[in-house]
């Protein structure tokens, strides 16, 4: 008999692609990337497995979320303190990092 699947997670997440900006505690530029996904609690964004900032790391990041209407499209910026979680391997070599948000967001994502 099948399991039944439980989403252990607590905000969704979204396949969106959004410029991201990390900065360590200094404000020097750790990162600069697109998301691979989102959601209110955090994101995974692909990073060079050498320069990827270690899991536990606090930092600053900056996204543009895409916004749009029937008659416009803008990028929101949104500013937040995070912290890394993990690495994940991905299939080109490098890594995705997850990065949770120090708090939550709520970014009104629907994708």
């Amino acid at each position: 008999m099948a399991r039944a699947s439980h989403e252990r997670r607590k905000y969704q997440r979204h396949p969106l692609k959004c410029p991201a900006h990390l900065t360590d505690e200094t404000g020097s530029c750790i990162a600069a990337a697109k998301t691979i996904n989102i959601s209110d609690g955090g994101m995974l964004v692909p990073l060079d497995a050498e320069a990827a900032p270690q899991p536990g790391l606090s930092l600053s990041m900056k996204l543009s979320i895409p916004r749009s209407t029937p008659n416009t499209f803008l990028l929101q910026p949104v500013a937040g303190k995070a912290v890394v979680v993990r690495h994940e391997p991905s299939d080109n070599g490098d890594c995705n990092v997850a990065i949770r948000f120090e708090p939550p967001l709520e970014l009104d994502l629907e994708v």
